[in-house]
């Protein structure tokens, strides 16, 4: 305990505070990672950062007209770790469909079948032929686990071949399945091994259908077989385009490599014409990606495909191909490539302000509202407003979690709220401001001091429904608009890049992020991050009274909740104009009930005072306002 005793000390001489200052609560995991010198207190990597790794060579194919989805793969898995892994687990995600299996999410009849059948498996020189010995294999829920021969030792790679196949769904879409009879979204598809970290040792969570997912980064060679007449979308670089698109199609799309315009690389008299694929096409398709957590794909033979490119790097001159595939008789569609191309501009040059992470993005008209690298599932939207915030939120999880690695099994709020915040942000740039400022803002409000209200750092896995909308989305991306109006941009940017540039292609912990944020801004932020993160401290501010004070006027403001929050406001004077005073959430730092402030105007030119605006939660806005 005295190497951990001295990290903290250091931290806390860093911010120029006390080493018996109150410093946030720490668990016992988080401890030993810190004293194992894995993570630091000052939210780096530690000297002795490691996370596993798992490259892999995957050949697919699938029949629309069956729904079967044949596939082998070989893993290459980099233990890096300084521990000798007696068990391996394998995510199997589309055991969700199983009979059987524990699931949250509601799986038609008709959609249930045997889950993924493993044709075989080998690792190193071991087959495993049998799945139901607790001593040598065994499946559990989506998982299944592998206790080998010969442990797994550190600093080793070993290989995994495994050959399997399942059917897809066509109905009960839970973030992949058929969209329409001749066009998926496949997604979550392949086994693979689950992560070991530093932290919490093998992620054990068998997937139920709602919460989301927690991988390592590798790098994927996928080929994916389909009947000659199919177009693929895919995460990825295409490697052989030419095998199957027309010279036509290949024109256009060499042209949206380069053009700022949005191209109509596939369009309705391409396929009038016969024109989208070569007439010898292999109906072989092949991808490669480098360092991403998850690989998905898309298919359709009707599909339109409209893309551009954004510079996303001024420093080295890089662009991204953003663009949209969908089904002509859906009109919202027909912006959504102009609002990702926007949605990587904005992302770049705005908020967060960092280079695009991916050479590519596709949203492809689905059935659902889902991210992966490269890729989004979206589906069709009522009106131009819902399509553009959609687009903005799912976008812009290709910083988190598949820039920044995060955990979002157990911690949703570390990718929900920046895909919040961002939506927010970046949505009125496209002329379609959020309803109340930030999405979910009232679903928090709703939530707040009542006894469904849970701490945000409690693990997600513990719960669910509207408390993880409120807190997952709501709560933490108005923590972070808050937090933004505290540092101010220039600082909020700086820390919030210094996490962003440690943490990106590894795995960071809630602590990481406080703590990278508190070394990236130099200041202490750990009576912030306690009250927004671990108390029970909910949004209420209240106007307690208004008085003279010689010839000025004092507000004296009481946060009834507890919960940092700024202060805003609005004084209105009898000759119609207005006074805006804007305080930002350090007046509560000292952990006080009650603030004054001195307005510089006669009492009597006063009427009306209102505390608060859209963006600022409050439980009880009853008492914000005040007439004389």
């Amino acid at each position: 305990m005295k190497i951990l005793f001295r990290f903290f000390l250091a931290a806390f001489s860093f911010y120029g505070i006390s080493a018996d200052a109150q410093q946030l609560f720490t668990t016992t995991n988080i401890q030993n990672a810190y004293k194992n010198e894995t993570r630091d207190p000052s939210g780096k990597p530690g000297k002795n950062y490691w996370e596993n790794r798992a490259n892999y060579q995957i050949n697919v194919s699938f029949d629309p007209s069956t729904q079967l989805l044949k596939g082998s793969e070989i893993i290459y898995y980099e233990n890096n770790s300084p521990d000798p892994l007696k068990k391996i687990i394998i995510r199997l995600y589309p055991d969700l469909y199983k009979k059987g299996v524990e699931r949250l999410s509601h799986i038609a009849e008709k959609d249930l079948g045997d889950g993924v059948q493993i044709e075989s498996f080998r690792i190193g020189d071991e087959n495993i032929t049998s799945f139901g010995d607790r001593e040598k294999a065994y499946r559990r829920g989506t998982l299944l686990y592998i206790i080998p021969a010969k442990e797994i030792m550190p600093h080793s790679e070993t290989k995994f071949e495994i050959s399997w196949h399942y059917k897809v769904n066509t109905g009960s879409p839970v973030r992949t399945g058929m969209v329409d009879s001749t066009s998926y979204f496949i997604a979550y598809f392949f086994p693979r091994v689950a992560v070991y970290d530093d932290v919490d040792g093998w992620d054990n969570w068998s997937y139920n259908g709602e919460q989301e997912f927690y991988n390592d980064f590798g790098n994927f060679d996928v080929q994916i077989t389909l009947p000659k007449n199919y177009v693929i979308w895919a995460t990825g670089d295409r490697e052989n385009p030419a095998d199957n698109f027309s010279k036509n199609v290949l024109t256009k799309l060499n042209e949206a490599s380069v053009s700022t315009n949005i191209i109509h690389v596939i369009d309705s008299t391409d396929y009038t014409k016969n024109d989208v694929l070569k007439s010898d096409a292999t109906g072989i398709w092949k991808f490669s990606a480098t360092n991403v957590t998850d690989f998905a794909f898309a298919l359709s033979d009707h599909y339109l495909w409209d893309a551009s490119s954004v510079l996303v790097d001024s420093s080295t001159g890089r662009r991204t191909i953003a663009g949209a595939a969908y089904n002509k008789i859906h009109i919202d569609y027909f912006d959504v490539a102009n609002q990702a191309h926007q949605t990587v501009f904005y992302t770049s040059h705005f908020y967060p302000k960092y280079p695009f992470p991916f050479n590519h993005i596709t949203v492809f008209d689905g059935t659902d509202q889902m991210e992966y690298p490269m890729m989004v599932n979206d589906n069709p939207t009522p009106t131009h407003k819902d399509a553009v915030q959609l687009t903005t939120h799912e976008i812009f999880h290709s910083y988190f979690p598949f820039f920044m690695g995060t955990n979002e099994t157990q911690y949703a709020w570390m990718d929900e709220g920046w895909a919040t915040i961002g939506e927010s942000v970046i949505s009125p740039k496209m002329g379609e401001p959020e309803d109340e400022g930030i999405f979910n803002k009232t679903r928090y409000e709703a939530i707040s001091g009542t006894d469904e209200y849970i701490p945000l750092i409690t693990n997600t896995k513990l719960y669910s429904g509207a408390a993880y909308l409120a807190n997952s989305y709501g709560k933490a991306g108005l923590c972070y608009y808050v937090l933004q109006d505290l540092l101010g941009d220039k600082l909020y940017f700086k820390a919030l890049h210094r996490y962003m540039d440690d943490w990106h292609g590894k795995h960071p912990t809630p602590y990481d992020f406080f703590y990278s944020i508190n070394d990236g801004s130099g200041k202490n932020l750990d009576w912030f991050w306690q009250k927004w993160f671990f108390g029970w401290e909910y949004p209420d501010l209240s106007i307690k009274k208004v008085e003279k004070n010689g010839t000025n006027i004092k507000i004296t403001i009481e946060n009834k909740g507890g919960l940092p929050l700024p202060v805003y406001l609005t004084v209105y004077l009898k000759d119609g104009k207005k006074i805006i005073q804007k305080y930002t959430a350090e007046v509560w730092e000292k952990g006080n009930k009650e603030k004054t402030f001195i307005i510089s105007k006669p009492y009597a030119f006063i009427s009306k005072i209102e505390l608060g605006n859209q963006f600022i939660p409050d439980k009880y806005e009853s008492n914000n306002s005040w007439e004389k």
